[in-house]
C-alpha cells in the first residue's frame, strides 16, 4: 500500500497569536489545492489574512487591531 499526500490544512492561528482560534477554524477543503500555497490561495478567497508568521480566519481578521 502506497500512501500520497493529497492536500494541505491551514488553521487559523486565533486572534492574538498566543492561543487557538475560538471557531477552531480552518481553510475549506478544494480537491484541486495540493500545496501549501494554493491552500493559502483558497483561504485569501475565502477572506482569510496571513499577517507575519500567522494565518487568520476571517471572524479573528476582524479582531485584528490595526497598527
Amino acid at each position: 500500500m502506497t500512501a500520497h499526500l493529497i492536500g494541505y490544512e491551514i488553521a487559523c492561528n486565533g486572534p492574538t497569536g498566543q492561543n487557538d482560534c475560538p471557531d477552531s477554524a480552518a481553510v475549506r477543503a478544494s480537491f484541486t489545492s495540493r500545496t501549501a500555497a494554493a491552500v493559502r490561495a483558497d483561504g485569501r478567497r475565502q477572506g482569510w489574512t496571513r499577517p507575519p508568521g500567522r494565518d487568520l480566519c476571517p471572524a479573528c481578521t476582524a479582531k485584528e487591531p490595526t497598527r
